[in-house]
């Protein structure tokens, strides 16, 4: 992967005339990662970027992220931005309807799982469930590094016999395990989804999708994405599906400044 600042000045000559449809990650891509997901707090020039971006006729800015839907809306707090939340199963912006794809029984499954979780976890320090409504996340950031295993364990102990009867799916994350409905949907569906949708307002080439992502649940969208528009991972690591990366958060604000200036 190429580092996306030192090609800039070429990419942004691609965008001439182009509706970009810039895909932004919330945590460890506009915030450091955090200890908890409160801590990730928006920093007030990331905020200011964003909104210039938004009021550009260049851009349409979405907000993509594992949290709610509502916990999304309200850590970034500005309107005319589209907001992803739970991995692309809720979606809210611009007057767009998005229904549902979870199935019914699902909930109760959850429930059920949920209850398992927390009471088998009680005893591990740290660890804490993560009620989504549509997905369940298991958090173990906090935990001693020698529990980390146990955490894991119990888990895989009590989702595997679920998984088994295709009743959920399971993801790991960045110090976060999560369940999910037995649908085929993630990140990447929701992008393709949001960028057929805005192709039919702009047509077809004249849309370009802009994805910057840093955790494994990013890596669905680089795929779907591409050959349809640009990728960017947030990191160190070199083993992604993006066609470019940035090291950090710190670099994504140098490059939104460099967005703000491409002219309305």
């Amino acid at each position: 992967m190429k580092n996306l600042l030192e090609f800039w000045d070429k990419i942004a000559q691609a965008w001439a005339d182009k509706k970009i449809i810039l895909f932004l990650d919330y945590d460890g891509t506009l915030t450091p990662i955090a200890q908890s997901p409160w801590q990730a707090v928006l920093s007030r020039e990331n905020k200011e970027l964003i909104e210039h971006l938004v009021k550009s006729s260049v851009f349409q800015v979405v907000i993509i992220s594992g949290r709610t839907l509502v916990d999304v809306k309200q850590m970034v707090g500005l309107e005319g931005v589209i907001y992803i939340g739970n991995h692309g199963w809720e979606i809210e912006g611009s007057s767009m309807h998005f229904e549902s794809l979870v199935p019914v029984q699902v909930s109760s499954i959850m429930e059920k799982i949920k209850y398992e979780l927390i009471t088998q976890l009680s005893d591990v320090p740290g660890a804490f469930v993560e009620d989504k409504g549509v997905t369940l996340s298991v958090h173990y950031r906090l935990v001693a590094r020698d529990k980390e295993f146990l955490v894991r364990r119990i888990f895989e102990h009590i989702c595997m016999p679920y998984c088994r009867q295709n009743e959920i799916k399971v993801h790991a994350g960045k110090k976060v395990l999560e369940i999910r409905p037995p649908v085929e949907w993630d990140k990447g569906k929701a992008a393709l989804w949001l960028l057929r949708k805005q192709e039919i307002l702009h047509g077809k080439g004249n849309v370009l999708p802009v994805y910057f992502g840093d955790d494994s649940t990013d890596e669905d969208a680089f795929r779907a994405l591409r050959n349809k528009g640009i990728t960017v991972f947030v990191g160190t690591s070199r083993f992604s599906a993006a066609q470019y990366y940035l090291p950090g958060p710190q670099e994504v604000t140098e490059l939104l400044k460099h967005m703000t200036l491409i002219p309305s």
